[in-house]
């Protein structure tokens, strides 16, 4: 048999207070409550534990030992359970964000912002750079509790809420034959090596690349192929191709000249969403509490969807 935390709770009131009825007010119960809660941890721990006369009670050597640790074990689990009951709260705790690379110096930071002001107890533990599909996969492996990615999405069990809309901006060389244009078409790209994501990635801005690439009349060829916006804008730099990337990548280069780049705007007029996803059928309160912050700061459009019912 287990030792109860009851009983132990009940040793050691009456061995610091040394006195039965003393301790039975102190724990806000009965006397008869106090010695049969006694009685049965010695019998658990097979020792006698006090010596009890009809004007004393002295704690025995065994019951000294028990006294010594049992007040650092009640401690400790006073602790867990203030714990638990912050994390219960919403108030306390880690909240793991996934996040897509090119919104790091845009959108994220102003979430982050958001949420650290409205729950200060919060410890946010950010995992940048993941791929839409890769963030679906660790939503539902319970890996990250939010994650802010590219839409379409397709995993089900899934919730989410639009928070910005990104069009598709063309990056090249700033020593690039069209970099002295005034305008440029998509159509006039038709010949030029692509830089984009692999395919194995899943990622949502290829995707859309080749659709945008399909409607102008033409399949990219002489794909190169990174894995993330960083390393694809420094290629562009160095001449290795063009890209189309979302417009918030723009952040990730502040000085275009210096890097060497240079960003077009090519009048599309799809865009592709940002969105903050999580799990349907999540019961974390700090998801709720963050949810709720997010939306009385106006970053969400429109209300919550569901992969399933877009298909």
């Amino acid at each position: 048999m287990s030792m109860d935390l009851g009983d132990l709770r009940a040793f050691v009131a009456v061995a610091e207070e040394q006195h039965f009825g003393r301790a039975a007010e102190r724990l806000g119960i009965s006397l008869a409550q106090v010695s049969q809660r006694v009685r049965r941890l010695e019998e658990t721990l097979k020792a006698e534990l006090l010596f009890r006369t009809t004007r004393s009670v002295v704690v025995t050597r065994t019951g000294e030992e028990l006294l010594a640790e049992g007040r650092v074990l009640l401690a400790q689990v006073a602790r867990l359970e203030e714990q638990v009951r912050h994390l219960g709260s919403g108030k306390d705790g880690p909240l793991r964000l996934g996040a897509v690379g090119s919104v790091s110096q845009t959108l994220l930071p102003r979430m982050v912002g958001i949420v650290e002001r409205a729950m200060p107890g919060v410890r946010l533990k950010i995992t940048a750079g993941m791929f839409t599909s890769a963030q679906e996969r660790a939503l539902l492996d319970r890996e990250i509790d939010l994650a802010l990615l590219r839409l379409p999405m397709r995993a089900a069990g899934l919730a989410y809420r639009v928070v910005g809309r990104d069009p598709l901006v063309l990056v090249i060389a700033a020593g690039h034959r069209l970099a002295g244009r005034d305008q440029i078409r998509l159509e006039d790209l038709c010949d030029e090596p692509f830089v984009t994501f692999p395919e194995a990635s899943g990622s949502v801005v290829r995707d859309a690349v080749l659709t945008q690439c399909a409607k102008a009349g033409f399949v990219p060829t002489g794909l190169v192929e990174v894995g993330d916006t960083g390393t694809m804008l420094g290629l562009v730099a160095a001449g290795l191709g063009v890209a189309l990337v979302p417009r918030s990548a723009q952040g990730l280069a502040k000085d275009q000249l210096q890097s060497g780049i240079r960003f077009v705007d090519l009048g599309m007029t799809e865009y592709i969403d940002i969105a903050l996803a999580w799990r349907a059928q999540s019961n974390s309160p700090l998801v709720r509490r963050a949810l709720c912050a997010l939306d009385e700061a106006d970053l969400f459009i429109g209300a919550t969807r569901y992969p399933e019912s877009d298909a």
